[in-house]
């Protein structure tokens, strides 16, 4: 989201923020909802009267260890939520990515809420589930100021529609959010990662096809770059010390070649560059994109956007069914077109992570949707924010 030039406004409480949107209202002003703004580039630009950032409401309102559950404000940064769950055994198992290196901003500002906004999760999603799964209730401010709450502190208290995750991953264009419960669960005791050279995009498919279909707690499964230029075959095993030892053994029967072995340390250090992107080691002037297929369908699908010149380097997580890769962007009102004809004829789902601003406006960071789901997203958008005052174009290309 680029901000101009706007009155910076930074509520202390949910009163203050139902304040703000009910002034904002009132005289038909815009509102650029955002946190710490570290994930500024994600999505499409946002162009608004003024900006809500909401890095003030870091208080903690309860944490329960036994109960594995915490309600925090939006506010909260992800490095101090998840340095207080360690002390206590825990984690976020959704593995919350910052990207902050692909838009240049600070990681250690990066807040809860904006992981709830973007929905983003990591490699873990595979062994664990997504953001989604884990945002137990919100409180926040509607469009016309109004305070609301849903959810609760356990997944049965979800009752009637779940506006929890509706919210999530709405990018701040349904509501303000102001505080959010989140479940929690007991962190990994071993961890261990197995790294073996890559073959073909079809043997990485079967392999992973044979791991999914034993219970072995795999964590992630990717295929990457190395420092040195040969591609790697990665697989993350988490657990109790006896399984992931147990775990381990099986897996080496099924690899064609015997692994290279990195311990608990070096493997959380790989798993967050991982997270992080940082092995698509991206240009300055390159795109990057998200795309979210079948695995069936991602040797094929790579191998004709690399023969179409639409793809320069790229990452691929099996265990997510994403493959993120760099574009050079010579020509993005050719490429770009090209690369989601590409998506869109497989039924894949093509997301811009980072591109400068007039190609986000022009094209749209998020991959267009069929007539009838567009109609149904702006009747709900219109439900909650009847006069569009939150994040004006952030999900939607504005004519």
């Amino acid at each position: 989201m680029t901000q101009t030039e706007t009155v910076c406004l930074r509520p202390a409480s949910t009163q203050d923020v139902a304040d703000i949107v009910m002034d904002a209202a009132a005289a038909g002003q815009t509102l650029a909802v955002t946190g710490n703004g570290t994930r500024s580039g994600f999505g499409n630009p946002v162009k608004a009267d003024r900006t809500l950032a909401l890095g003030g409401l870091d208080q903690i309102a309860f944490y329960d260890p036994e109960d594995l559950v915490i309600r925090t404000g939006v506010g909260l940064t992800l490095d101090e939520l998840e340095h207080m769950l360690a002390a206590k055994g825990q984690y976020l198992p959704f593995e919350p990515p910052r990207y902050t290196g692909l838009y240049g901003t600070d990681a250690q500002r990066s807040t809860v809420g904006g992981a709830v906004a973007t929905a983003l999760s990591g490699p873990r999603r595979i062994l664990s589930g997504a953001v989604r799964d884990f945002v137990l209730g919100v409180e926040g401010v509607n469009g016309q100021g109004d305070v609301f709450k849903a959810g609760g502190r356990t997944m049965k208290n979800v009752t009637g529609y779940d506006l929890s995750k509706l919210v999530t991953g709405a990018c701040g264009t349904l509501a303000v959010l102001t505080s959010v419960t989140l479940k929690v669960l007991p962190a990994p005791r071993a961890e261990l990662t197995l790294v073996l050279p890559a073959r073909t995009l079809e043997d990485d498919r079967a392999l992973f096809e044979k791991i999914r279909a034993l219970p072995l707690g795999v964590g992630g499964l990717a295929r990457r770059v190395a420092a040195d230029g040969r591609c790697e075959v990665i697989i993350r095993v988490e657990g109790t010390a006896p399984g992931v030892a147990g775990n381990h053994q099986v897996l080496e029967a099924l690899l064609p070649t015997p692994p290279r072995v990195l311990e608990q340390e070096e493997s959380q250090a790989l798993w967050r560059e991982i997270r992080e992107l940082s092995c698509l080691t991206p240009k300055a002037d390159e795109l990057i994109w998200r795309v979210n297929l079948p695995a069936t369908a991602m040797p094929a699908f790579v191998d004709e956007a690399r023969r179409a010149g639409c793809i320069n380097r790229f990452f691929v997580d099996w265990a997510g069914g994403v493959v993120f890769s760099t574009m050079r962007g010579v020509q993005p009102e050719v490429d770009v077109l090209r690369y989601r004809k590409m998506a869109e004829k497989i039924g894949a789902r093509s997301m811009i992570l980072r591109a400068p601003d007039a190609i986000r406006s022009q094209f749209g960071a998020f991959p267009p949707v069929a007539a009838g789901v567009a109609a149904l997203e702006q009747r709900t958008r219109t439900a909650f924010d009847p006069a569009g005052i939150f994040n004006p174009g952030r999900m939607t290309v504005q004519a």
